[in-house]
């Protein structure tokens, strides 16, 4: 679960850079902005998530230019952080409703037949 736990703080992170892009639009963007979604960029692609990468790299690209694209690029790049932010909630979710292996379950049957038999 700690990979997980990095992401969805890398994608909070994410988020608030994006909302600040919407909110004061991604001409007014300077080198700050530049560096939190290039450093960003590096996490995600780091952590094998190449297709949030890439589209943060065309937004950097964009902003860096000064191109017309910048606010598509933009929506492209929110578009597909929040679809990969839905992908791996579920696949938190999943991974916190499954049941236990089956190496843990003959492990826990083991420690209460051990605590049963210290109570006789």
């Amino acid at each position: 679960m700690d990979e997980i736990d990095e992401l969805r703080a890398a994608l909070d992170r994410l988020h608030a850079a994006m909302d600040d892009l919407v909110i004061r639009g991604v001409r007014s963007a300077g080198s700050q902005e530049i560096a939190r979604l290039s450093a960003l960029r590096d996490e995600f692609r780091a952590a094998g998530a190449e297709h949030v990468a890439e589209k943060l790299s065309t937004l950097v690209e964009a902003v860096r230019a000064g191109e017309r694209e910048g606010a598509a690029a933009l929506m492209r790049a929110v578009t597909t952080f929040r679809l990969f932010d839905r992908m791996l909630t579920l696949e938190y979710a999943r991974a916190a409703l499954a049941p236990p292996p089956e190496a843990e379950i003959g492990e826990e049957e083991e420690a209460t037949e051990a605590e049963e038999e210290d109570e006789e």
